[in-house]
């Protein structure tokens, strides 16, 4: 065996690790793309043993379905590419292009147009390469995806531009005879394989740091409510404060109200409805930059950057009456759900926790106060021992009652 025909072999090799390795990731985060991309890789080891196999055929029925092959992984390649970066693969008009190409080779194969119909050949697997150009539209914001189209870019490029010069340098006619012993053969399964290589591992990396996101994003969410759990509530708080400068922020901190009795009067399943619920309350106050998070039981926070403490007091008044009058489960009787709010401003130079220290403070004397109401962090006298107990007014009511303008 030449060592022409072994330095063939290493690409059908290299694809089939390839389709192993993306096989591997779909059954770690199944998708269509890394499915589909596995297939890509499968095929193209199809149409590189099939080439080696029948290199020195001259048949049209060897040659054409050869440069389909070709052609068919370049198409599925770049449907894995609008699948993971669109979620919808453009198939209808990657196989009319597919159709026009073959039909467009298969002429030129049977009237042996010299180097023409090879070049038909790359240039056609570039056109439909270069369809997937198109799924990166609006999606290259991340260093990698702008690293994978611009590889892309220089494959599609190579397939026009590397016969070019073969043609041009080659010393004689290319022909159905000498196709395989000549320069042209070599540099396609050099240059092709080699895209092949570091485009897979672009998007190796692609889908590696998806399942990276996937991961982070499950260790800072609270999967009952779908907001951050305390984890992703301090992440994100931190930033937020570190990236205040000199705008206002405000936290707002929540407690069910006399939520051990709603689990025992009504089950378990009901409390977390309850939890649920009011998660996705908050959720929706999550808006601007807002960071909303359950901080461990029936306790939720939010952070409310750009906003002074008075309209924060009022978005927790409008998130008390929403969930007063929220019905968790319809048509079932049960107590009326509340909870109480504690709302802090943040004072420039402390820490997150020391902001919490002080929503938690008011919080206290929501709670002390009768529950189901809001107070503010500066109705609370600094001198205080015991600031949270035994300053409720006097009549018993509603610390704060407010307009809910900005719910």
């Amino acid at each position: 065996m030449s060592t022409g025909v072994y330095f063939q072999l290493m690409n059908p090799l290299v694809f089939g690790l390839f389709s192993l390795g993306f096989l591997g990731i779909h059954h770690m985060r199944p998708s269509k793309s890394t499915l589909v991309i596995s297939i890509s890789y499968v095929v193209g080891a199809i149409a590189f043993i099939s080439d080696l196999i029948f290199q020195d055929s001259t048949l049209l029925i060897t040659r054409v379905p050869i440069a389909g092959l070709y052609a068919i992984t370049t198409c599925m390649l770049v449907a894995a590419l609008f699948l993971h970066y669109r979620g919808k693969a453009p198939w209808t008009v990657l196989g009319g292009l597919l159709v026009v190409h073959l039909a467009i080779y298969s002429y030129l194969m049977a009237i042996e147009a010299d180097w023409i119909r090879s070049f038909s050949a790359n240039a056609g697997c570039g056109i439909l390469a270069s369809i997937g150009l198109f799924a990166f539209r609006g999606k290259l914001d991340r260093t990698l995806d702008r690293v994978t189209f611009s590889i892309l870019a220089l494959c599609c490029a190579q397939s026009f531009i590397r016969p070019a010069i073969i043609a041009v340098l080659a010393s004689g006619p290319l022909t159905n005879a000498n196709h395989s012993e000549t320069t042209f053969i070599f540099a396609m399964h050099f240059v092709v394989g080699a895209c092949a290589v570091t485009m897979g591992m672009c998007l190796i990396l692609v889908f590696s740091q998806a399942i990276f996101n996937d991961l982070r994003n499950n260790s800072v969410t609270d999967v009952l409510t779908g907001i951050n759990n305390r984890r992703g509530f301090d992440e994100a708080g931190n930033l937020v404060l570190q990236n205040s400068a000199a705008q206002p922020v405000s936290l707002i901190l929540a407690d069910l109200d006399h939520f051990k009795s709603v689990n025992d009067n009504y089950g378990h399943a009901f409390g977390d409805g309850v939890i649920a619920s009011f998660g996705a309350l908050m959720g929706d106050y999550a808006r601007f930059g807002r960071v909303a998070g359950r901080l461990g039981g029936e306790e939720f926070g939010l952070l409310l950057p750009g906003v002074p403490l008075s309209m924060a007091a009022e978005l927790a008044e409008s998130i008390r009456r929403r969930f007063a009058a929220a019905n968790i489960q319809p048509g079932e009787p049960h107590d009326v759900l509340t909870a109480s709010f504690g709302v802090a401003q943040y004072k420039k130079g402390e820490s997150l926790s020391q902001l919490m220290t002080r929503a938690d403070r008011a919080l206290y004397r929501s709670k002390d106060c009768g529950r189901d109401r809001v107070t503010c962090d500066s109705e609370i006298p600094d001198t205080a021992a015991e600031p949270a107990r035994n300053l409720c007014p006097a009549t018993g009511a509603t610390v704060r009652k407010l307009p809910a303008k900005y719910g």
